[in-house]
């Protein structure tokens, strides 16, 4: 379940990724929510720590990919997934503008009820 959201992530993955797929997190990624961890208010805090459980909870990989110097957390998130073409799920609507405009599909949630796509999953 997502936090305070009912809604049941990997059901809804499977109902949108019609294939075999594998989660991943970026190390990049863990690093900045350990970072946000440690400075947040205690609404953002609960949410980090729901993400981190849930990463660990479903066993997720991690691919060790650091950021470059200087590099945005959104920067870095797209300079990998144009390099891959992984999925990337975000709900931020800067970052899926970004990963739509360099062709990259996005999942995201919607209505605070389920998962959408931008773009195509092959």
């Amino acid at each position: 379940m997502l936090s305070e959201i009912q809604i049941n992530i990997i059901s809804e993955l499977d109902r949108l990724v019609k294939r075999e797929y594998e989660l991943i997190a970026l190390s990049g990624i863990l690093k900045e929510l350990q970072a946000l961890l440690q400075n947040s208010k205690p609404k953002k805090r609960r949410k980090i720590e729901f993400a981190l459980q849930f990463l660990q909870k479903q066993n997720i990989e991690v691919v060790n990919e650091e950021l470059l110097p200087n590099e945005t957390i959104d920067e870095y998130i797209l300079r990998i997934a144009k390099k891959t073409k992984f999925i990337v799920a975000t709900n931020d609507a800067n970052l899926r503008k970004k990963l739509r405009d360099a062709n990259n599909s996005v999942i995201y949630l919607r209505q605070k009820s389920y998962l959408a796509v931008d773009g195509f999953i092959d």
